[in-house]
């Protein structure tokens, strides 16, 4: 069975699906791998399994018919030459202009992986942003007819695609625990002595949605009342109109509030430095990756009620009182859920690690096993494996996590 594997952003290949690719290699697939960029550490990655990688034209974060144009010229040049048996599509643009070239061109299976919806299904204020929404609404419905499997990352997603009317009728819709993290990979490196100094860091691309300015602000904030905290932001630049702009950064470093890592291939080894992770968005995300490696390595979390990013953090008794009663911060086992763009709440979690560091390592330690328990790469990938008929096993049922309140398939 040759596979065809397409996503916007190669890197994503490797540090997302990296696992999955290895697991479908060792099923006996041959893996294309498809992106647009043609980077050479992503070759080389595919290449050990014995896969190839194939750069196409994609512009990844705007609609442009004129080089859209040549993203569906390519993307019919792949699967023509190729000709795979399957498809396997992730990321918005992918499955959106994939998946109907896909299914023009003859492609007898296609799989579709929604893996978070941005902020065009954020509830739209202005015209430009109603505009945009009905547009990814038609493409959307349009796109996941040509599926014959849809794979979901949180049961809030499924249930505005069925609200919405986006999934078509008959096609089966499977609800992931996010895309998984590799225990093993990014290893249990618990916080053994309460740190003098307190380290938060946050790993995003840098977009405006991320929470990034909330960090910061919260920063700023923190170092006025606190001497021994430091802060760390981690990830790259990006073109999405969404974007933090790098003069932006700059001042934030120039007056100290933080440090800018830039794009950090050994996320692992980075995130062991640290103390408390810090995520506080409101982008629509699917199950925000950056936060299950920080899960897997035994840290802190504090993020936001929002889609997605509220599944990784264990609310307490307490804390879902607090969550019923529209409370801004909610207390978690491993962490604290904030209300999205709330800068206050934001500070105040971030206060309690500096007044109380020993729970920054008993929160650590159950991040992991909610690591372990719920989001481990292995479970994930073999939603996807069954689905896809490599892996024989019982059918599929859903399994609803008391973890998380998330929807998980298992057998």
């Amino acid at each position: 069975m040759k596979v065809v594997v397409l996503t916007a952003d190669a890197n994503t290949l490797l540090y997302h699906r990296g696992d999955l690719i290895r697991d479908l290699a060792a099923h006996g697939c041959e893996v294309v791998t498809s992106a647009a960029e043609d980077y050479e550490h992503v070759r080389e990655f595919v290449a050990s399994v014995g896969g190839r990688h194939r750069a196409i034209r994609m512009v990844r974060s705007r609609i442009n018919p004129r080089r859209d144009l040549d993203t569906w010229t390519d993307m019919w040049r792949l699967f023509r030459s190729e000709k795979p048996d399957a498809l396997f599509a992730y990321t918005i643009k992918s499955v959106l202009y994939g998946c109907p070239v896909a299914r023009l061109a003859g492609v007898p299976k296609i799989y579709a992986l929604l893996p978070g919806l941005g902020f065009t299904f954020v509830p739209p204020v202005t015209w430009r942003q109603k505009i945009t929404s009905a547009i990814s609404k038609a493409l959307h419905r349009f796109a996941l007819r040509c599926a014959d499997v849809i794979f979901m990352q949180n049961e809030d997603d499924r249930r505005l695609f069925t609200e919405l009317h986006l999934l078509p009728k008959g096609v089966p819709v499977h609800v992931t625990a996010g895309s998984g993290v590799n225990l093993d990979e990014f290893p249990h490196v618990p916080v053994t002595e309460e740190p003098k100094t307190v380290r938060f860091c946050l790993v995003s691309r840098l977009l405006i949605s991320k929470g990034v300015r909330v960090f910061a602000e919260a920063a700023k904030r923190i170092r006025a009342r606190f001497s021994n905290a430091e802060f760390h932001l981690i990830g790259p630049f990006d073109p999405n109109p969404n974007r933090v702009d790098e003069s932006e950064v700059a001042q934030w470093v120039a007056e100290g509030t933080l440090t800018h890592h830039g794009m950090v291939r050994d996320v692992a080894g980075l995130l062991k430095t640290m103390h408390v992770f810090c995520l506080p968005t409101w982008y629509r995300e699917g199950v925000p990756h950056a936060t299950l490696e920080a899960l897997a390595t035994g840290r802190a979390v504090i993020t936001t009620n929002s889609v997605g990013a509220k599944e990784c953090v264990k609310l307490t008794g307490k804390g879902e009182k607090q969550r019923q009663n529209a409370e801004t911060l909610m207390e978690g086992e491993n962490g604290f859920l904030c209300a999205p763009h709330d800068i206050d709440a934001v500070e105040a979690a971030m206060a309690f690690y500096l007044e109380n560091p020993a729970q920054i390592a008993f929160h650590g330690q159950s991040s992991r096993q909610l690591a372990a328990d719920v989001f481990d790469v292995r479970l994930v990938n073999d939603i996807i494996l069954r689905a896809m008929h490599l892996k024989g096993s019982p059918p599929l049922t859903s399994h609803f996590s008391p973890l998380t309140g998330l929807s998980v398939l298992r057998s």
